[in-house]
């Protein structure tokens, strides 16, 4: 099973990947005579930076909190956490996030990868319509199940929670790529699939387009801390160690912003992105948007063991390398300790918290 999910991986990454690398290098970078910082190209692991992006896209951005640490960051969408990591180790952007399935993955082959912050809640779901029959993961062999693309970490970990609950995810299950948002929601609207391997954010965005709203299936996920997070290169660490402490710095404060006052986030977003703000009245908008996004953007702000937000344990980081190593996500066992350095993340909780909370809690627009 190993190989040839080995072969499938590599090969849909590197195509999807290539042709990423060539838009990313199509927009540019900004440059610090015009951006007033130092630039750095974010990689997000989502096609489009809908508004469950928003800790992490539009309010580190619109707020400064990105600028305020000397940086120009310039977020990017991509078909997922491998095609982001790709860029990062092209040389065309600085970090990525995304699942760590993904990140792993590539540690296999290239030693140069650093994983530098670890979500501790789990993000990723399988959902089914309310109304079908399926109750469990293990009721899905024979069954169909739709993912944002075969490069995503949706995908991966997908996989993890099919082989995790006793099913071959090559033999039992089909998997077939259906996108996100609207395109995600006619697939599921007209049985193309029968359920749907995603994460928090983009679900809930699903939910909008359906008369039969999705719910999670119990997964064996939920168990293991770490399946998110953000990474960079060996290289970049050593020589940008600051600018990745800032750019993380930006991340969380964006995180506790957008926690604390997700109404304040989605107007930000809006600002950004205009088109996707619903029509109609605004806070007939905000009422039915916000709790859409409330779980989502809780998830990045939940400490680790030592207080800290995107840190884990090394035990926690180990445990969860383990599980992928098992369920076939990664091809070779790794060691936690050389691919996964945290203390940039521990040095980017140097802020105030509170004063972050206070800041959205009296946003205006």
């Amino acid at each position: 099973m190993r190989s040839l999910f080995r072969h499938n991986h590599r090969v849909v990454g590197a195509v999807i990947g290539v042709a990423l690398i060539a838009s990313l290098t199509a927009c540019g970078s900004s440059d610090d005579e015009t951006s007033g910082g130092t630039p750095v190209a974010f990689a997000i692991g989502a096609p489009v930076l809908i508004d469950s992006t928003a800790p992490y896209s539009s309010v580190p951005l619109e707020m400064g909190y990105w600028s305020d640490e000397g940086l120009s960051v310039e977020p990017q969408g991509t078909q997922g956490a491998t095609a982001a990591l790709q860029l990062v180790l092209a040389g065309q952007a600085e970090i990525s996030n995304g699942g760590t399935s993904s990140m792993y993955q590539a540690a296999v082959e290239d030693p140069d990868v650093r994983v530098i912050s670890l979500q501790k809640a789990n993000q990723w779901k399988i959902d089914v319509p309310s109304s079908s029959s399926i109750n469990q993961i293990a009721d899905l062999k024979g069954k169909k199940i739709g993912v944002q693309s075969l490069s995503s970490a949706s995908y991966l970990f997908g996989r993890a929670a099919v082989s995790a609950s006793g099913l071959d995810p090559d033999a039992d299950v089909e998997w077939i790529a259906i996108g996100v948002a609207s395109q995600a929601a006619q697939a599921i609207q007209e049985g193309t699939v029968d359920a749907y391997a995603t994460y928090s954010g983009p679900n809930a965005i699903v939910n909008n387009f359906l008369d039969d709203p999705l719910v999670d299936l119990p997964t064996p996920l939920d168990e293991i801390p770490g399946l998110a997070g953000l990474a960079t290169t060996k290289d970049y660490l050593e020589s940008n160690r600051d600018e990745v402490v800032g750019f993380l710095s930006g991340f969380y404060k964006g995180a506790v912003f957008a926690d604390a006052n997700p109404a304040a986030a989605l107007q930000i977003h809006w600002q950004a992105y205009p088109e996707q703000k619903p029509d109609g009245d605004l806070q007939e908008a905000i009422d039915a948007t916000v709790p859409t996004v409330e779980e989502r953007f809780g998830y990045p702000v939940e400490p680790g063991p030592d207080g800290n937000l995107g840190a884990v344990s090394m035990d926690d980081a180990q445990e969860a390398i383990d599980f992928m190593y098992e369920n076939g996500v990664i091809d070779e066992q790794l060691n936690a300790e050389d691919v996964v350095d945290l203390s940039p993340s521990i040095d980017a909780n140097n802020f105030d918290i509170d004063a972050v909370k206070e800041e959205a809690e009296n946003w205006t627009p």
